[in-house]
C-alpha cells in the first residue's frame, strides 16, 4: 500500500503544550521552548478556545522498540470527573505511517477539545516485526490506558477506537478479538482488558485475500463474525481501489445477520481516502455523532 504519510511533519519529543483561554484571544504557551508554527498540533490548538494539554512520546510498554510510544491529549482543569477516551491508530499498510501525521494529530487535539482523553498510538511496522505484532502492540496500548485510567481521569468503560485503512483493521481488532485469540502479546498490564467499547473504522480491511501468509482468520475481523461485539461504525468508499467495497459490504452483511450492532456508511464516488482526505464534510460529523452517542463526553 502506498505510504501516504511520508510528507508528515515531525514533532518535537517529550514536550507538554498548554492552551490557555483568553477572551477574545487564545494565548498558547509551551514549556522549555517556543511552539513552532509549522507543527500541526499547534495550528489546531492556536485556533480554538478550549484548554487542553498534549504530552508527546509516552512509553506504553518496556522494551527496545522505538515504536512503543503514544501521544496523549486531555482536557485541562476538569476536576475529578471521568472522561471517555479515544484510541487513534494510524494507517500506512502496516508497513509505514506514524502517529505524527497531521491528520491523526489534528484529530487527537480536536477530540480532546470535545471532552475526550485521546491517545495516538505508534506500533511496530511489519518490517520491524511480522504479524501479529501490530495487533499485539495496539492492544497493549489500550491495556496501558486502562491501567492509567485513574491518573488521566479516564472512564475505563468508555473507550473508543478509531483508525483509517490499516489503522481501521487494528481498531476493529481492538473491538472484536477476544482474550482467547492469543493476540495480547507480552507488553504487560495483563490484568486489564484490551477491548474497546466502540470502534470507528474507515476504509477497513476486514480480510486480506485467501492465499497469502497474512490471511489467517485470527488476524482479521472476518474471523470474528458474531453478535457479541461492541457497537461499530464502518465507512467505505464505493470506488476504493485498495480496500474493495464488496468485501466491506460482505463483512457488514455477515455482521448484521449475526445480530451485531453495526452502522455502515458507504459513500458513492469516494476512494481510499474517505474519512481521511475525502468527504470530510460528511464523515467528520457522522464520526463525532457516533462517538458522542456511545461515549457521552461532557465539557
Amino acid at each position: 500500500m502506498k505510504n501516504i504519510n511520508e510528507m508528515a511533519k515531525s514533532i518535537t519529543r517529550n514536550k507538554i503544550y498548554l492552551v490557555i483561554i483568553l477572551i477574545p484571544f487564545v494565548l498558547v504557551s509551551c514549556k522549555k521552548e517556543d511552539i513552532k508554527s509549522d507543527n500541526p498540533v499547534d495550528k489546531v490548538i492556536a485556533s480554538n478556545y478550549k484548554t487542553i494539554t498534549v504530552t508527546k512520546d509516552i512509553p506504553y510498554r518496556k522494551g527496545n522498540s522505538e515504536a512503543w510510544v503514544l501521544d496523549l491529549a486531555q482536557p485541562a482543569n476538569f476536576a475529578n470527573e471521568l472522561r471517555p477516551a479515544i484510541v487513534i491508530v494510524h494507517g500506512g499498510g502496516w508497513r509505514a505511517g506514524s502517529k505524527s501525521v497531521d491528520v491523526y494529530q489534528k484529530m487527537m487535539v480536536e477530540y480532546a477539545q470535545k471532552g475526550y482523553v485521546t491517545i495516538n498510538v505508534n506500533y511496530r511496522l511489519i518490517d520491524e516485526a511480522p504479524f501479529p505484532a501490530c495487533i499485539e502492540d495496539v492492544k497493549c496500548a489500550v491495556r496501558w490506558l486502562r491501567s492509567h485510567a485513574e491518573k488521566y481521569k479516564v472512564d475505563p468503560n468508555r473507550i473508543g477506537g478509531y483508525g483509517h485503512s490499516a489503522g481501521a483493521h487494528l481498531a476493529l481488532m481492538l473491538a472484536m478479538a477476544p482474550d482467547s485469540a492469543n493476540l495480547e502479546g507480552d507488553g504487560g498490564w495483563d490484568k486489564y482488558s484490551s477491548r474497546v467499547n466502540v470502534a470507528v473504522a474507515a476504509s477497513p480491511p476486514t480480510e486480506l485475500g485467501r492465499d497469502v501468509p497474512m490471511a489467517k482468520p485470527i488476524w482479521w475481523p472476518i474471523g470474528y463474525i458474531s453478535a457479541d461485539h461492541p457497537p461499530m461504525f464502518l465507512i467505505q468508499g464505493s470506488d476504493d481501489k485498495i480496500v474493495k467495497a464488496k468485501l466491506t459490504d460482505d463483512f457488514v452483511e455477515k455482521m448484521k445477520s449475526a445480530g451485531a450492532n453495526i452502522k455502515y456508511l458507504k459513500i458513492d464516488g469516494a476512494g481510499h481516502g474517505v474519512a481521511y482526505a475525502e468527504k470530510l464534510e460528511v464523515t467528520n460529523p457522522a464520526i463525532e455523532a457516533f462517538f458522542a452517542k456511545y461515549l457521552k463526553p461532557q465539557l
